[in-house]
């Protein structure tokens, strides 16, 4: 949301850091669903696109050793 006129994550933007009073807007770049609520769904499309995650090609076989050699080496086994 914008707080203060800066965008940013309300969990992490302190109080201390407004000066004045405190105003608070939903996103500028976003249509608005309700109150600060924005849409979603381009977003979710735009990052669905990109691919933001891991793929792999290896077999479950192989997947059950690499992670027996993950819990040797974290003292688990």
């Amino acid at each position: 949301m914008n707080i203060g006129g800066v965008n940013t994550l309300a969990c992490i933007y302190g109080m201390d850091e407004v000066k004045g009073d405190v105003k608070i807007y939903p996103l500028p770049h976003m249509p608005v669903v309700k109150d600060l609520i924005p849409d979603l769904t381009h977003f979710y499309a735009q990052h669905a696109s990109i691919m933001p995650w891991l793929e792999t090609k290896t077999n479950a076989r192989k997947m059950g050793k690499s992670l027996k050699t993950v819990k040797k080496l974290d003292g688990i086994v």
